[in-house]
């Protein structure tokens, strides 16, 4: 009996230390010091892009601190692909899955891949950038066909389209959830630097970059930005955006937002809309830039627009106004750059309804709930 208890210790020493000698020569899961997380829905006229914006991020794949992850939607009847680019055995390697899913505009998809990033590529850092079309204020990443070989499709022949406020949610819930390593949330869309969508992404990560002008492709930032953060690792979020600007050509002008300063955008702005408010009715500019217009919606530039309101009602926000555009002018935005000669614009836009009827369409959203923007709206008309 006692011989017996003895074998038994004895083979349960063994399986431990079996167990344990196992546990130590299982490789480490990689930890990158950069995860680019891109988010590409070119099932439209962007799908010839695709594959050069694939091939560059490949090249700029030059060792493994690097690695790439892409949630990719093109015209065609496979299924959303998720492909990894990554460094190994001395040379970049690409991986593909196959989804089930074709609805690149449908916000349950984003979040099942930002969910599967977090399992799957951990990072110390992380750059986020989603590619594709800017719409109207709250619309991005245009899906053309948003069904594989189904017959609803023939109900978004004008296409169909994430919803920014939600894609935001979903974006900072990943960057809660990855201990604020979001380094910077790139929204490589037309249009997208319109105040009211900029809150959409509050807490989404430290620098936010996006243009209140239109965005050109396929962008040529890609190689050299990625080979540039491989051999210098440590660079800031933004450091990393500067190096956007620098190595890309097709755009026109991108602003550099800071999200510490973001998150104090409707206290910054109450005291102007506070001035506004004292009229019962306001009257509209006569002339002020359009940077930006989608399906009859138009973005102006926030200081001229802004100005031109105060102007037409003998400056009734006059110094509220001005100790607004000093901060949002020098604290709020971080850089700007310019790829054409007119560095004129401020970098930032504002949506302004042109109908009575549209005043209301967007009172859902953060910016409109936390301050009495939609109100001074209806002041104009």
């Amino acid at each position: 009996m006692r011989n017996n208890r003895y074998i038994i210790k004895l083979c349960l020493l063994v399986l431990l230390l079996f167990l344990l000698g196992f546990a130590l020569i299982q490789p480490k899961a990689n930890v990158y010091e950069w995860v680019f997380v891109y988010y590409m829905s070119y099932d439209n006229d962007l799908n010839p892009f695709g594959k050069v914006i694939l091939s560059d991020l490949t090249k700029g794949i030059v060792n493994s601190k690097v690695a790439v992850v892409v949630q990719a939607d093109f015209i065609d009847n496979k299924g959303m692909k998720r492909i990894a680019l990554y460094h190994a055995n001395g040379k970049p390697q690409r991986k593909e899955i196959i989804l089930k899913s074709e609805d690149s505009a449908d916000e349950n998809e984003l979040r099942k891949y930002l969910k599967w990033v977090r399992k799957k590529w951990n990072a110390k850092n992380y750059c986020i950038v989603f590619l594709d079309h800017g719409g109207t204020l709250n619309h991005m990443c245009l899906d053309r066909n948003p069904f594989r070989n189904h017959s609803e499709n023939k109900r978004f022949v004008s296409g169909k389209w994430l919803r920014a406020a939600e894609a935001g949610e979903i974006v900072a819930n990943f960057n809660q959830k990855a201990d604020g390593k979001v380094r910077l949330l790139f929204l490589q869309q037309c249009g997208r630097a319109a105040v009211q969508n900029l809150y959409n992404f509050v807490d989404t990560a430290e620098y936010i970059l996006a243009s209140p002008l239109k965005v050109d492709a396929p962008n040529t930032y890609y190689t050299k930005t990625l080979a540039s953060v491989a051999r210098d690792p440590n660079i800031t979020g933004e450091i990393l955006a500067e190096t956007v600007m620098q190595e890309d050509e097709h755009y026109i002008m991108y602003t550099l937002i800071s999200n510490k300063e973001l998150k104090i955008l409707p206290e910054k702005l109450t005291p102007v809309l506070k001035s506004f408010g004292q009229k019962s009715s306001l009257n509209q500019p006569n002339s002020y830039p359009i940077l930006f217009e989608f399906e009859g919606e138009r973005f102006y530039d926030l200081v001229y627009y802004l100005q031109a309101l105060n102007s037409a009602n003998n400056d009734i926000a006059g110094k509220e106004l001005g100790s607004f555009l000093d901060w949002s002018q020098n604290r709020l935005i971080v850089s700007r750059a310019f790829k054409r000669p007119d560095s004129s614009y401020s970098g930032l836009s504002i949506y302004v309804p042109s109908s009575n009827n549209e005043i209301t369409r967007y009172g859902f959203l953060p910016l409109y709930q936390q301050t009495d923007l939609e109100h001074i709206m209806k002041l104009m008309f």
